[in-house]
């Protein structure tokens, strides 16, 4: 079957809403002749149609494998499984489309040999289900996934909102900061021109790796972002560090390069000279729970003697709550690596150093700095305007895979089930009944978890037989009770 079939005649033109209309009029006494001229539908196969029972509008002799009802729910089957971040590849729905024809019955074309649907099959199944395409996802570490979860983020927002409640905290007085690296080397590169269909291009850099600073970046609510805060892997500092930098900034050094409880300390000073808290105007600033910042008490006395407000967001949610993270960084960072690739063509044979980082960084961080992206990073988070319920149940998809039951809920369903056990059975009841005798007659709750399966309602069963969810079922970690199970039978 070609995959990229052109139609060669234009047969067919008409719908079967046309057609069932015309066989509507001939029966209502309209001639055949008037009323496929009328619907603009042949003649013969509108007499066709006439003496036949059904309404067909296939051309061709070939079926689809699935029809309409069961591709929507493997589509859907498909879009559950990515929403938890353990989509399939091409090759695994093709699989998955040979598994699904064979345990159902349904005839199909497919290779029986090597247990695989075809390419052209895949291609016309998303030809018809446009909604539907293979990416390539963001790599998301388990913590991350499993970080983000209703619970926790409740409870922050919870946190959030009794913050807010005080009337003078306006969208200036709320702030969010955060770290991130600037190397020499940007990991990011932008395209370049070049002959088409060359293997392999190549773009100057300064080294193999590069040479990697901090910046600690802060923004409010509105469009007031505070000067950067640099930290650079050295163990003195240099003048030479500072040429270009933005006005305002600060800087300081240490043998990892990395944020400490000491330098955080000094950031924070440096967060006071431009914020200025007072006990009319206070401030609420928004970080993550690194250790430098939620293990250091002078840091938390000195928020309390300076009228900030501190709170820290839930682990492994920044990618989702930090406002920098969700509108600034990316942008930044896209900035900067342009400034980099200037630089070098603008001066060839020199290389990028630490002494270079500050100046590229200005026209950068200019360049983000914008009102639209601080508004934007705040409003995607919820955090201002206040709105908890920003994100969906599908943001909370991914935790759902190692989410576990409270014990004390399995401790009742157990007890419940242990009743159930000992409770008669709907023929026992049925023979007291006919025996006149007394019986203990149960809930109607209950007695429908003892109902047969045709006395069930099938309005919602699947489609399939034997659904995708069953030959593919969502992931879903085992609780620790049942991994000591096998243990156990293992041993």
């Amino acid at each position: 079957m070609p995959t990229n079939y052109k139609r060669k005649s234009n047969r067919q033109s008409w719908t079967a809403q046309q057609l069932e209309q015309a066989i509507k009029a001939v029966k209502s006494g309209s001639p055949v002749k008037t009323a496929a001229r009328s619907y603009a539908i042949p003649r013969s196969t509108l007499i066709r149609h006439l003496t036949s029972s059904t309404v067909s509008t296939r051309l061709g002799p070939i079926d689809s494998v699935f029809n309409s009802q069961q591709e929507e729910e493997l589509v859907k089957h498909l879009l559950d499984l990515e929403k938890k971040f353990y989509g399939i590849t091409m090759t695994n729905v093709r699989k998955l489309a040979f598994d699904l024809a064979e345990k159902n019955g349904l005839p199909h074309p497919f290779n029986k040999s090597t247990k695989i649907a075809g390419k052209a099959w895949l291609s016309n199944f998303l030809k018809r289900n446009p909604k539907l395409s293979f990416r390539k996802p963001e790599a998301t570490s388990a913590a991350r996934a499993r970080g983000f979860n209703k619970p926790a983020v409740s409870a922050f927002y919870d946190l959030l909102e009794e913050a807010l409640k005080d009337p003078k905290l306006t969208p200036d007085r709320v702030l969010n900061a955060d770290e991130t690296s600037v190397c020499t080397v940007p990991p990011k590169k932008s395209k370049v021109a070049a002959l088409k269909g060359k293997k392999q291009l190549g773009g100057i850099t300064s080294a193999e790796r590069g040479e990697t600073a901090t910046a600690v970046m802060c923004m409010s609510a509105t469009e007031q972002h505070r000067p950067p805060f640099f930290i650079f892997l050295r163990m003195r500092m240099h003048e030479a560090l500072k040429k270009g930098a933005s006005r305002g900034s600060k800087f300081a050094c240490n043998a990892s390069g990395y944020m400490t409880v000491e330098i955080f300390n000094e950031w924070f000073d440096h967060f006071l000279e431009h914020v200025k808290p007072s006990e009319d105007s206070p401030a609420l600033l928004i970080i993550d729970g690194h250790s430098s910042h939620t293990k250091n008490l002078a840091f938390t006395e000195k928020a309390r003697a300076n009228f900030v407000k501190v709170l820290v967001l839930p682990p492994h949610t920044s990618n989702k709550l930090q406002p920098l993270d969700v509108s600034f960084m990316a942008s930044f960072k896209t900035y900067y690596a342009q400034e980099v690739e200037r630089f070098l063509q603008q001066n060839p044979g020199i290389v990028v150093s630490q002494y270079d980082v500050a100046e590229l960084m200005k026209p950068a961080f200019i360049k983000a700095a914008t009102t639209e992206i601080a508004e934007n990073g705040f409003e995607k988070t919820g955090i201002w305007p206040f709105d908890r319920n920003i994100f969906s149940d599908d943001d909370f998809a991914p935790a759902t895979v190692t989410d576990q039951p409270d014990p004390e809920v399995l401790r009742e369903e157990e007890t419940f089930r242990l009743h159930l056990e000992g409770a008669p059975s709907q023929s026992t009841v049925n023979r007291i009944s006919c025996e006149d005798k007394e019986v203990q007659v149960l809930p109607e709750d209950i007695m429908a978890d003892f109902a047969e399966p045709d006395s069930i309602s099938t309005a919602n069963n699947p489609v399939f037989e034997i659904s995708p969810s069953i030959i593919l079922p969502l992931p879903k970690k085992v609780t620790p009770r049942e991994n000591a199970k096998q243990k156990r039978q293992l041993t």
